[in-house]
């Protein structure tokens, strides 16, 4: 382990179905920045537990990330009290992230992905409420915070990660567009992105939103939150 007065604690925080996955896997491609299964570093917030936290990882850069359970609507993210504490805030755009959190819960029944189940509730108690409080916390410490849009990582990964690379301070500068997969664990649901899609071990463009579920794009349009959000992050007008 190296010593930790010379560790760099990096939490990466999201909501659920954000890209979390892909992200710590280009970002885990630096050789100074450890490559970790999903990892609940809520668990260490107080002093007694950082010794186990530093445990973690031989890397000086230690990357954990974890997106928002539904149970922590209230408090997430509790951030681990850590001299230099770097922090990435993910986020992605209500419509796709919605469409994609429904993907997964309903991923082995697929007919029920088509149902109108819950729009009101991850739009404005989930996305809206956890996104939110994200971008507060980035805009209340903006030195050691950066916001970074997934749409954003995939568009440019190689701008982005290089950005992100220099914000952790990690020796390499180049950023990069594909990954390798993980040495010592799988990529599985309930830990990290469990789809075929992860495993490509490249960035792959989006294919452009076309909105055909009217119920949720409904849901996201009577929400003021999740509008006035939307607008702040610089996201387009919905159709």
């Amino acid at each position: 382990m190296s010593d930790p007065a010379t560790k760099t604690v990096a939490l990466l925080l999201s909501t659920m179905r954000s890209g979390s996955t892909l992200l710590k896997a280009l970002l885990a491609t630096a050789p100074d920045i450890s490559d970790l299964p999903e990892t609940n570093f809520q668990r260490f917030r107080h002093p007694r537990t950082h010794r186990r936290l530093y445990a973690l990882a031989p890397e000086p850069i230690l990357l954990l990330k974890r997106p928002a359970w539904f149970n922590e609507l209230n408090r997430y993210p509790q951030l681990p009290e850590l001299p230099d504490l770097r922090r990435i805030v993910l986020i992605r755009d209500a419509y796709a992230n919605v469409l994609s959190i429904r993907r997964m819960l309903f991923r082995k029944a697929p007919l029920l992905q088509r149902l109108d189940l819950g729009n009101r509730f991850l739009v404005e108690n989930y996305w809206s409420r956890i996104t939110t409080r994200l971008s507060r916390l980035a805009a209340a410490d903006p030195a050691g915070t950066v916001l970074v849009r997934y749409e954003d990582v995939v568009a440019d990964p190689t701008k982005q990660t290089a950005r992100l690379f220099a914000f952790l301070g990690s020796e390499q500068t180049e950023g990069t567009a594909t990954y390798e997969a993980p040495a010592d664990y799988d990529w599985r649901w309930g830990r990290d992105d469990g789809s075929e899609h992860i495993k490509s071990l490249t960035v792959r463009r989006t294919r452009q939103i076309t909105y055909a579920d009217q119920n949720l794009l409904r849901a996201i349009k009577r929400s003021g939150a999740a509008m006035a959000l939307r607008r702040q992050l610089g996201y387009p007008e919905l159709p």
